[in-house]
């Protein structure tokens, strides 16, 4: 079973003088297996049980910062999911196994992004098979 990596690419300024889902955009390495919407703020990952999923954050332009602070909502209160952060390479990257335990369907979660200090969410999906 392979790991699903997620890159949210995130226009920083765009989204500081505006909305963060104006201007965030998600892709997994699952291509054309099941995953939707991507390139967009609700990406809808397919997983299941035991899969290890990584998400990462770009700034689209070089001179922003962006990270990860947390992530919250219905996929960690259920504990489907829990990414915690890990750095490796001095590369910080949050990394999370599937625990469905028997449930199948979707499963929206919040990422929370910090950039110039301002923090700002956005709320994707996973797509639990069975």
């Amino acid at each position: 079973m392979n790991n699903i990596d997620v890159l949210i690419v995130v226009d920083v300024q765009g989204a500081l003088a505006g909305t963060l889902s104006d201007n965030v955009y998600l892709i997994d390495t699952n291509k054309h297996v099941g995953s939707g919407s991507e390139g967009q703020t609700e990406l809808r990952t397919a997983c299941q049980d035991g899969q290890v999923i990584n998400w990462s954050v770009t700034p689209v332009s070089p001179s922003s910062d962006v990270n990860i602070t947390q992530f919250t909502g219905q996929m960690i209160s259920s504990e489907i999911c829990v990414p915690s952060p890990v750095t490796a390479l001095g590369v910080t990257y949050w990394t999370g196994r599937v625990e469905a335990r028997g449930f199948t369907g979707q499963q929206q979660y919040s990422v929370e992004l910090t950039m110039d200090g301002k923090t700002m969410s956005f709320d994707p999906f996973l797509i639990i098979g069975g």
